[in-house]
């Protein structure tokens, strides 16, 4: 296939569970560090009293956010964690469900606060890096 590469090995498996209040972006950043994971694979579900998520705008080339301010069930949460500059960057998307089932979903932004519990795994994957894009200003994956 082109344009696929296939580089990378897993390493440690840390298992965290958030509480209420915590903010979940600024948890995974503070549980990484204090892990010392440079890099990795995240997954997360549970519960938030609100959402704060954001889309890519291409043609402006921002991300532009909205927020739901209810409580909601985090049915999917997936991303990764990675360093640019020794500072991490968190990808991470969420999809969250009201009480009747209508999902919202989006790019992970500071403003997620747990309600009940976020349960967390993280998979180590070393030497993932970012590079900036030339066409979108984006930190990606350089791999």
């Amino acid at each position: 296939m082109t344009g696929v590469q296939v580089t990378k090995t897993t390493g440690r498996v840390v298992i965290a569970r958030l509480k209420p209040g915590n903010d979940i972006l600024h948890s995974i950043e503070k549980i990484a560090t204090e892990n010392k994971i440079q890099s990795g694979q995240l997954s997360m579900i549970g519960a938030v009293s609100g959402v704060h998520l954001g889309y890519f705008d291409r043609e402006e080339k921002v991300y532009k956010d909205f927020r739901i301010e209810e409580d909601l069930e985090i049915v999917s949460g997936i991303g990764n964690i990675t360093k640019y500059d020794n500072n991490y960057v968190i990808h991470a998307h969420l999809v969250a469900a009201d009480q009747t089932g209508r999902c919202y979903g989006g790019h992970l932004l500071e403003g997620c606060e747990v309600s009940v519990t976020i349960e967390l795994i993280i998979i180590e994957i070393p030497e993932l890096l970012r590079a900036t894009d030339e066409a979108t200003g984006l930190k990606l994956l350089n791999i």
